[in-house]
């Protein structure tokens, strides 16, 4: 099987407010796509007048039964907003909330068009294209970074053309909302593109999206994971496992206590007590929200002696990548009822 768009998902945090704690960790609550405030409330008359800038976190989970990654993951704005706000998205932490990224210097990712046609050039590398952006404050572009043009009606269109080129090293130079970027020498445009109907979004490499493990520890004399008694550096065997489910991981600190040589509880650090198990049998808590386990830790891995008081901790990270969107409002802006943002992504099934 492969990774279909019904397994994509955007997932909101679990506190969603203008508030300091706004983000953290993500929720089991599904920010349907296309759906109207599905991620920004509407924006009262006060606040087009006076102006704000506000941030929401979403995650990007894959949901993939068979838990595969997504491979060479991409994240990018597909079209700026059609009102006078606009929406830029950088990229986040598990766990970090409006307290630690409001006011921060981030690179910001966002969407362009094209200041003319771009024409057949097929063959050759190095173009130098003129973008409008929105904003020049927010540099949506970058040497060295990596670019999407597309002249797609939206991301999942099957008909029209995407290309991912990359900028070269030449400083990208900025007069005022324009950017005029060089791409490499090896980055050929293979369309042909019309000003009136092209896009072009700086975008964000979010590598392999899977459920990973990391911290693992072992609070024992003589039991073993994995071969793995505690002592120096973690085996791969332990942090490559493929153990968490991408749909029902989440990120969590896991501590497995032991009451005797084979029987453990397990609590979690925001999720409690899990239940417990033998070291005979694979163990797999069940996720509530999702019917699917958090984790599944294969009893084929247990091995020393393990005894009363003993412990077994590590984390889990969910098959989601977290993003912000900061939404700019400039002071008396007027009113639009079909105003939005599409946040896209693109990426191969391993």
């Amino acid at each position: 099987m492969t990774i279909s768009n019904s397994d994509i998902q955007y997932m909101n945090p679990q506190i969603v407010s203008d508030s300091d704690g706004n983000g953290g960790r993500m929720s089991d609550v599904e920010a349907a796509s296309g759906v109207k405030n599905n991620v920004w409330p509407d924006v009262p008359a006060s606040e087009r007048k006076n102006g704000s800038t506000k941030y929401r976190k979403v995650f990007i989970k894959i949901a993939n039964a068979d838990n595969l990654k997504m491979v060479d993951a991409r994240l990018f704005v597909d079209t700026p907003t059609p009102g006078a706000d606009r929406v830029v998205i950088f990229a986040g932490t598990q766990t970090d909330t409006q307290a630690d990224v409001a006011g921060v210097a981030h690179d910001a990712y966002g969407s362009a068009t094209l200041d003319a046609d771009i024409p057949d050039q097929r063959g050759a590398g190095g173009a130098t294209l003129v973008l409008n952006t929105e904003n020049g404050a927010d540099a949506i572009f970058r040497s060295n970074g990596l670019i999407r043009i597309t002249n797609k009606t939206s991301p999942d269109d099957l008909t029209g053309t995407e290309e991912f080129l990359r900028i070269s090293s030449t400083p990208v130079v900025w007069s005022g909302s324009t950017a005029t970027i060089v791409l490499r020498q090896d980055a050929v445009i293979e369309n042909v593109y019309a000003a009136s109907n092209t896009r072009v979004s700086s975008v964000i490499e979010a590598g392999d999206i899977f459920g990973t493990t990391s911290d693992w520890q072992i609070l024992s004399s003589a039991g073993k994971y994995g071969s793995w008694n505690g002592s120096g550096a973690v085996p791969t065997t332990l942090t490559d496992l493929r153990m968490v489910s991408s749909i029902g991981g989440c990120e969590q600190t896991w501590t497995l206590t032991f009451s005797n040589a084979t029987t453990f509880t397990c609590v979690g650090d925001t999720a409690g007590s899990v239940g417990g198990g033998t070291i005979h049998a694979d163990f797999a808590p069940n996720n509530p929200a999702w019917s699917a386990p958090y984790f599944t830790l294969a009893s084929a891995l247990f091995s020393g002696t393990w005894a009363n008081g003993d412990v077994l901790r590590f984390k889990t990270h969910p098959a989601a990548f977290p993003v912000w969107e900061k939404r700019i409002i400039p002071p008396n802006t007027p009113s639009l009822s079909g105003n939005k943002v599409i946040i896209g992504i693109s990426g191969e099934s391993e």
